[in-house]
C-alpha cells in the first residue's frame, strides 16, 4: 500500500489517531477525527496496519476547530487541539469503552462520560522542555528528535511560563520546569548539554540532573508544595506529582466516591507516591497502609502524613513483591478491606492483578493513566472473579489524548 488515498475515518485509537480502512487494513492518521473524509499519504506500511499523514480534510467533523496554539501543527506536545474540548472528552469516553471491550473482554463496560476537571488551557504545573540549538525552550516534533522552539506554551500555567522565560536561552539539553502558584514554589531541573552551564537567575530553585539520575542542588532546597483536597503536600522537584491540581482534587474525590463510606476500613494504597491518595483517605477515617518503592517518595509520604496530622503506615518495598507475599500466606501485613492502586503506565501486570484478587478485598479501586494497561489488568481481575462495577474517565490532560480512569472492581 503506497501513495495517496481518499478515506473515511471511522475509528479512533487510544493514542489519539483517527482510523481508516484500506482493503481491510487499519490505517492510523494523526490529526483526523471520526466522521471525516480525508486525503492521506501512506508513510509506513506494515503487514497488519499502516500509518499515514493527513494531507487534506475533504469533509470535516463539526467538532473540528482551529487549534488555539500557533505551534499545534509542529509541536508534539498536544495532539487534540484540533478537536472541540467537549468532543475531546467524548472521544476519550469512547476509547475507554472500546479498550475495555476489545482488550479487557468486557462486553458492556459500565463507563461514565469523561468528566471535565478544570480549565482546558493553562492547567499544567510541570513541563519537560527540550532545548533548541539557539538555546530556546521547546518540545520535540512528533516522531522526531527535532526540537520545536516555543515562545509560549498555552497549556502550562502562567507561573511555569514565567520561569521558562527566565531559563531561556540556556546551554542545557533539557529543563524540567515546575511551578505551583498557590504555594509560591517553583523549581527547575536542568540536564546539562555539551557546553558549560550557566545557572539562570530568578526566584526559583535550580537543580542539576546527574548522569546516574540523581540531582544536585544549585540554588534552593528543591522542595515544592501543593494543596489538594484539603491536604498539604511537599515533594522534591524530581518527584512525581499530578501536573493538574484541579485534576488531582477530582482524582481524590473520584476514589472516595468509589470506596463509599469509610468506617475504619483497612485500605492498601499501592504505588502510593508522596501520599496523594493515602493522606485524604486517612483523614476520612481509613486505616491506610501505603506501599511505595521510591525512597524519596516514601520520605515525602511520611513527612506529609505527619504534617497533615494523620497516621499512614508507609512501607518502602516493591508492590509486586508485597502483594505476592501476602497472596502466598505471609501475614506480615494485615489483609485489606479495600485496595487502591495507581500503577505506572505499564499497569500492575497479570501476576500482581491475579495476586490482588487472591487477597479477596471487598473492592479494588484501580487508578489508570493508560487505558490499555487498565484493560489488560481488568481481563485478569475478571478471570479471577472480580467484575468491573464502574469506570470514571477524568480529563486531567486536555488538548492531549491522555485520560485518567478510576475503575472500581468487586466480586
Amino acid at each position: 500500500m503506497t501513495g495517496e488515498h481518499e478515506v473515511f475515518i471511522d475509528g479512533f485509537t487510544h493514542g489519539g489517531e483517527g482510523v481508516a480502512r484500506i482493503d481491510g487494513k487499519a490505517v492510523f492518521v494523526a490529526g483526523a477525527i471520526p466522521g471525516e473524509r480525508v486525503r492521506i499519504r501512506v508513510v509506513d506500511d506494515r503487514k497488519r496496519w499502516a500509518r499515514a499523514h493527513l494531507l487534506t480534510v475533504i469533509e470535516a467533523n463539526d467538532d473540528r476547530v482551529e487549534p488555539p496554539c500557533v505551534y499545534a501543527s509542529e509541536c508534539g506536545g498536544c495532539d487534540l487541539q484540533h478537536v472541540r474540548p467537549s468532543a475531546q472528552r467524548a472521544l476519550k469516553t469512547r476509547v475507554v469503552r472500546e479498550q475495555l471491550q476489545r482488550i479487557g473482554g468486557i462486553a458492556a463496560p459500565p463507563v461514565d462520560e469523561c468528566r471535565a476537571v478544570g480549565p482546558d488551557l493553562g492547567y499544567r504545573t510541570h513541563a519537560q522542555f527540550h532545548v533548541a540549538p539557539d538555546g530556546r525552550l521547546g518540545f520535540r516534533r512528533t516522531a522526531s528528535h527535532e526540537v520545536v522552539a516555543v515562545d509560549e506554551c498555552i497549556v502550562v500555567n502562567a507561573a511555569v511560563q514565567r520561569v521558562a522565560d527566565q531559563v531561556a536561552p540556556t546551554s542545557a539539553a533539557k529543563a524540567a520546569v515546575r511551578a505551583h502558584p498557590s504555594t509560591d514554589t517553583a523549581a527547575v531541573v536542568l540536564t546539562p548539554g555539551r557546553e558549560g552551564l550557566d545557572v539562570p537567575g530568578g526566584e526559583f530553585d535550580v537543580l542539576l540532573e546527574q548522569p546516574d539520575g540523581r540531582t544536585v542542588r544549585l540554588r534552593g532546597d528543591g522542595v515544592l508544595r501543593e494543596r489538594v483536597a484539603g491536604a498539604d503536600f511537599t515533594f522534591g522537584a524530581s518527584s512525581f506529582f499530578q501536573v493538574n491540581t484541579a485534576g488531582a482534587t477530582a482524582l481524590v474525590d473520584a476514589v472516595h466516591d468509589a470506596i463509599g463510606t469509610i468506617d475504619g476500613d483497612l485500605v492498601w494504597d499501592l504505588y502510593a507516591g508522596v501520599g496523594l491518595l493515602s493522606i485524604p483517605l486517612a483523614a476520612a477515617g481509613a486505616d491506610v497502609i501505603a506501599v511505595e518503592s521510591d525512597s524519596g517518595a516514601v520520605a515525602d509520604a511520611e513527612t506529609n502524613a505527619v504534617s497533615n496530622g494523620v497516621v499512614v503506615d508507609v512501607i518502602h518495598d516493591d508492590v509486586a513483591e508485597v502483594v505476592a507475599r501476602a497472596a502466598n500466606g505471609d501475614r506480615a501485613v494485615d489483609l485489606p478491606d479495600v485496595v487502591v492502586l495507581d500503577p505506572p503506565r505499564s499497569g500492575a501486570g497479570p501476576a500482581t492483578a491475579a495476586n490482588l484478587a487472591a487477597l479477596a478485598p471487598g473492592r479494588i479501586i484501580y487508578v489508570a493513566c493508560d487505558v490499555a494497561a487498565l484493560a489488560r489488568d481488568a481481563r485478569v481481575l475478571e478471570e479471577h472473579g472480580y467484575r468491573l462495577r464502574n469506570a470514571v474517565p477524568l480529563d486531567l490532560f486536555p488538548m492531549t489524548h491522555h485520560v485518567e480512569v478510576v475503575a472500581t472492581f468487586a466480586p
